[in-house]
C-alpha cells in the first residue's frame, strides 16, 4: 500500500477491499504474534493475507527442527482459525544463499519441514515458496533453478518486475515474456506472484496501464493464483514502483473486476 496512506484509507479511494494483502514481518519483536494479528485483520475484511518472514536462524536449523516451537506459534494460532493463509518463509532466498547451513539444499529442505508442519497445525495454511524471476533468466549460466524448486509445494511462489525505467537502459519486457521463463520449470504447480510491478514511461501515456491489463488477462490464462503489486519505492534505486495516475486507475478496475476471488 501507499506509504503516506493507511490501508483502510487507500482501500477507500479504490473503492473496495484488496483481494490480497501483502505484509512481511521479522523474526524479533514478538512479530511472529503481528503476523497473526495481521492474517486476522485481513481475513476480517475480505482479503487473503499473504504473509512473509524470515527464519532467526539458518535454513538447515529450521529444516532440522531447530525452529518447530518458533513455526508453531505462527502456524497453531492460523490453524485454530481455519482460514486461508498464504505464508513465505524466507521469499527471495536467493539474495542470503552462500553461507554455511543456508544452501538452496537447504533451502529446500526447510520449506519441506515448514509444510509438513503447517499440514499438522494449520492445514487452511498454504506455505509459498518465493523465488525472483533472475534465477530463471535464460542469460544466466551460474545458478540451476532445479536446485530451488520445491516439489512438494502446492503453490510456487514468484517475483517478477518490467526492469525498464527511464534511468537505466534496461529493455521494456513483458509480464508474459518473462513469466514464460519459468512456466518451463515450475509444470502443473499454480504460481502466487509475490510482487511485480511496472513503471510509467512518461514518453509514452497509456504504456504501464496496458502492461498491468496485459499482465492480468496471462495470469488468469497461465494457472497464475494471486498477483501483488509491489506498490513501494523501497529498495528501487531505479525509480519508484508505486501506483499513481494511470497505473491507480487500471489497478482499481481490476481489482473491482468479476473474476477477483476474495476469501470467504
Amino acid at each position: 500500500m501507499p506509504w503516506d496512506r493507511s490501508l483502510t484509507a487507500w482501500e477507500q479511494t479504490l473503492g473496495s477491499p484488496l483481494a490480497l494483502n501483502r505484509s512481511y514481518f521479522t523474526p524479533d519483536l514478538d512479530e511472529a504474534a503481528q503476523l497473526v494479528q495481521r492474517c486476522r485483520d485481513d481475513l476480517a475484511n475480505a482479503r487473503l493475507p499473504h504473509v512473509s518472514m524470515k527464519a532467526p536462524t539458518t535454513w538447515r536449523d529450521i529444516a532440522d527442527g531447530g525452529g518447530d516451537a518458533w513455526l508453531a506459534s505462527m502456524l497453531r494460532p492460523l490453524g485454530e482459525d481455519s482460514a486461508p493463509v498464504f505464508l513465505t518463509l524466507h521469499h527471495e532466498p536467493e539474495n542470503d544463499a552462500g553461507p554455511e547451513g543456508m544452501q538452496p539444499a537447504d533451502y529446500v529442505a526447510m520449506q519441506r519441514r515448514v509444510i509438513g508442519l503447517a499440514t499438522d497445525l494449520a492445514p487452511q495454511v498454504t506455505i509459498v515458496p518465493i523465488l525472483q524471476h533472475w534465477t530463471f533468466d535464460p542469460v544466466r549460466t551460474d545458478i540451476d533453478p532445479a536446485a530451488w524448486m520445491v516439489a512438494e509445494a502446492s503453490v510456487m511462489g514468484l517475483d517478477l518486475y518490467n526492469p525498464w525505467s527511464p534511468t537505466n537502459g534496461n529493455a521494456w519486457r513483458s509480464f508474459g515474456s518473462k513469466a514464460d521463463e519459468v512456466l518451463q520449470w515450475v509444470g502443473d504447480t499454480p504460481i502466487a506472484i509475490g510482487e511485480y510491478g511496472c513503471r510509467v514511461d512518461p514518453r509514452n501515456p497509456g504504456l504501464a496501464d496496458e502492461w498491468m491489463r496485459d499482465a492480468a488477462e496471462y495470469a488468469r490464462a497461465h494457472n497464475i493464483v494471486s498477483m501483488s503489486y509491489f506498490n513501494s519505492d523501497v529498495n528501487s534505486p531505479h525509480g519508484s514502483w508505486e501506483l499513481g495516475g494511470e497505473t491507480e486507475r487500471v489497478f482499481t478496475e481490476l481489482l473491482a473486476s468479476d473474476w477477483v476471488a476474495r476469501p470467504s
